[in-house]
């Protein structure tokens, strides 16, 4: 491994311009191993991203309200170092209508409609269609909770407001709202190199702790069931965050198949940032 190669970029926002203290877990691992793992603010022009020998896409958690900028930015980093997740699997995932693709592949996700830019169909609708009282009205582009809403039958006026906001931008998706979330919350495994890793749960509203994951030992069914979705991918993700959510009936859907800039929750598992580490050591060593 070369002197370029021990000198890899973590990027990330401007808001987060030293990268998160998760990911920081990681930057300590590298550094024991002999890489500086430097983070760097993705749509600053004073990275020179050529001159790593690799880049991860880690914290940049403002991409989707510049998402066209940002996936130049993908492309253009990537003719000149290798990243991961690579450009063809980013420009995959960050529209959400690969769940309508899982879907198609026989996976179990939260049911999913797609309404596309400039349609008339209306929230009413789809509703009656598909059977549900309560749903969750989100952009096919985005991240963090920014513009998802959930509205209930009495709140049909004000969902079909927010459903004609986001057509007006770009396409939207609309799902059942899952009661049975209030209850159970959510629950999220993380693969790393296409091999499960670790897992944590989210409590649910209310319980106090709602932003605290904790770590959780999944069944083998429920690693399993993600492993195959994982193993879809090509080619084999260098990091993915599946996060789950409860049907009421026992089973757990996907909601959300993260590879672009997921959180990994390094703290909640002794061990998993030096995995990572040693994934990443292992890939700057291979031509």
């Amino acid at each position: 491994m070369g002197r370029v190669g021990r000198r890899i970029a973590f990027a990330t926002s401007a808001a987060l311009p030293d990268s998160t203290a998760d990911d920081r877990l990681v930057v300590d691992a590298l550094r024991s191993r002999g890489v500086e793992a430097i983070p760097a603010v993705w749509d600053s022009s004073d990275v020179p991203w050529a001159s790593f020998g690799m880049t991860i896409v880690r914290s940049t958690w403002d991409y989707q309200h510049r998402c066209a900028e940002f996936l130049r930015w993908v492309d253009r980093v990537a003719s000149g170092c290798p990243l991961w997740n690579p450009a063809s699997t980013i420009r995959w995932n960050h529209d959400k209508r690969y769940l309508i693709d899982l879907l198609g592949a026989g996976h179990a996700v939260v049911p999913t409609e797609r309404v596309v830019h400039g349609s008339t169909v209306t929230l009413r609708s789809l509703e009656r269609a598909r059977g549900w009282d309560a749903v969750v009205v989100k952009p096919a582009i985005g991240a963090g909770g920014h513009n998802v809403q959930r509205f209930g039958p009495a709140e049909i006026a004000e969902g079909e407001a927010h459903l004609a906001r986001l057509l007006q931008a770009g396409d939207a998706l609309v799902q059942p709202f899952l009661e049975a979330g209030r209850e159970l919350g959510e629950r999220s495994l993380v693969f790393l190199g296409g091999t499960f890793s670790h897992a944590v749960e989210h409590p649910p509203a209310g319980s106090g702790d709602r932003k605290v994951p904790r770590p959780l030992i999944p069944s083998r069914s429920d690693i399993e069931r993600a492993g195959r979705i994982v193993a879809g991918v090509s080619p084999v993700p260098l990091y993915a965050r599946l996060d789950f959510l409860p049907d009421g009936q026992g089973a757990w859907l996907l909601g959300e198949l993260e590879l672009i800039e997921p959180e990994l929750f390094f703290r909640c598992s002794p061990g998993a940032a030096d995995h990572f580490a040693d994934l990443i050591v292992r890939k700057l060593a291979v031509p």
